[in-house]
């Protein structure tokens, strides 16, 4: 009986950190990308604006997510340190019963090329982008299952991910 309760415990303060994790990210205010040099001030902001993404249930803060995607976009897009060539036919078949998952996938991969000194490897890219995938459909939170994501984790879990991202990437 007192290891349930103590089991009880943990899992409820792990569920409110959690919580307290995806609340906490906040948009600088009064933000300019316009210069080159704008982009680099908000670099740290944009990892963490990423890991707000992954660890962020998809069916709450829903107008929250809206401005994060924005500025995280804004950002990305105007970025001279980052870009991200996408495969369609390696991408949509994992994003299209849960189109929030291709922007955790830029971001997953965003967030590798930040914290590896600008990386433009697109195989590690892919990489980190499916990885959070993987991370976010785990913990089925606002997800809907999808058996080809299903399959992505099982490859993930083989370890096989990047064997089968290298097979399966025209560059």
């Amino acid at each position: 009986m007192r290891n349930r309760m103590v089991l009880l415990i943990m899992i409820l303060f792990t569920i409110n950190i959690n919580q307290v994790k995806s609340q906490d990210f906040e948009i600088p205010k009064d933000y300019i990308l316009v210069a080159k040099e704008d982009y680099a001030k908000y670099e740290k902001d944009i990892i963490a604006c990423a890991n707000w993404m992954e660890n962020s249930p998809l069916d709450k803060y829903e107008a929250k997510r809206i401005d994060v995607n924005t500025f995280f976009m804004k950002w990305l897009t105007g970025s001279p340190s980052v870009s991200i060539s996408l495969n369609t036919d390696l991408i949509v078949k994992y994003t299209e019963k849960n189109p929030d998952l291709l922007m955790i996938f830029i971001a997953g991969w965003t967030r590798f090329s930040l914290e590896n000194n600008y990386s433009k490897d697109q195989q590690k890219g892919y990489f980190e982008g499916y990885k959070s995938i993987i991370n976010v459909y785990k913990k089925g939170l606002g997800i809907k299952r999808d058996k080809n994501i299903e399959q992505l984790i099982k490859i993930y879990d083989k370890g096989e991910l990047k064997n089968w991202i290298k097979e399966n990437l025209i560059l």
